[in-house]
């Protein structure tokens, strides 16, 4: 089991994923990543003990099957709320946005997509998806198959030679209730997304000399309700609110990089936070160090 004190390194724990952790709640981090690789397949089980933003891009060529094992508050995956966590595939080669609560266990089972096809006995093409995440509902069946893969994780070595072949025929019974039984996402949830990708991308990119709410709804052209409803919709929080935890991920990023002559000041100014003695304090209640520690933790490393 891999353990991880900082969101940044915990999304560099998936091998092939391209991942970006922004812790969303306060206090220290904590999070663990279980993995078992087999012939053709790997399961991860991933736990966050903190709140977290993910963005997340599965590897290509993959089949990817997620299970919610633990879900203490809803999800949003995309702009859509899940109640009870994911149950379904996901889409690889292309990114994803989870807003994920606080207690969060979940179940990944990666599969080559070719393997995977050839034991189906279908064409590699028929593994592609229609939707960038297809949602099963939530059966007896469903977490019985889940805990079987969670059960591996538990007792690797009691994997024996007829395992990969029966985690692909299993995997293979999931795909089989996927492909025929799974509800796609609403245009709404579409839409709300979309609208949050293309006002992070300009917030990113640091072209709004005033990135107030007003000025960032004008620059794309929408009313403040509906960009402020696509930030709820799609990380809980509004645009302001979600800047200043970006700034914060950022500032933290840099201390935990530095150099021997870098000062918390100089990482303060660079993003923004011109008061120093706020800074620490919000740095503080947010991280559950001040910025001073993480600064001398990194000199130390």
């Amino acid at each position: 089991m891999q353990t991880f004190r900082d969101s940044a390194e915990q999304e560099r724990g998936l091998a092939g994923w391209s991942q970006r952790y922004v812790q969303s709640e306060p206090g220290a981090y904590r999070g663990a990543i279980d993995r078992l690789s087999l012939p053709g397949l790997t399961i991860s089980r991933e736990r966050l003990e903190i709140g977290v933003e993910q963005s997340t891009a599965p590897p290509e060529g993959k089949v990817i099957f997620v299970q919610a094992l633990a879900a203490p508050a809803p999800w949003r995956f995309n702009a859509e709320s899940c109640a009870g966590g994911l149950t379904g595939f996901i889409r690889g080669g292309e990114e994803h946005l989870a807003e994920l609560p606080a207690g969060t266990e979940i179940l990944m089972v990666e599969a080559d997509a070719e393997a995977f096809a050839a034991g189906q006995g279908v064409p590699a093409g028929r593994m592609a998806l229609d939707a960038a995440f297809l949602a099963l509902p939530e059966a007896a069946e469903m977490r019985a198959l889940a805990e079987w893969f969670v059960m591996l994780l538990d007792a690797p070595g009691a994997v024996s030679a007829l395992i990969p072949e029966l985690a692909f025929y299993n995997l293979g019974k999931l795909w089989h209730r996927a492909r025929f039984g799974a509800a796609f996402h609403g245009g709404a949830a579409r839409r709300d997304y979309r609208l949050f990708r293309r006002a992070e991308a300009l917030l990113r990119r640091g072209e709004l000399e005033t990135p107030s709410v007003t000025v960032l709804a004008r620059e794309l052209g929408v009313p403040v309700a509906e960009l402020r409803r696509a930030f709820a919709q799609s990380v809980g929080i509004g645009p302001v609110d979600w800047l200043r935890r970006q700034r914060f991920d950022g500032a933290r990023r840099d201390l935990r990089a530095a150099s021997e002559d870098t000062t918390v000041t100089e990482v303060a100014m660079k993003w923004g936070f011109v008061h120093l003695g706020r800074f620490s304090t919000g740095y503080a209640a947010h991280f559950g160090e001040p910025p001073s520690a993480t600064l001398r933790a990194a000199r130390a490393r």
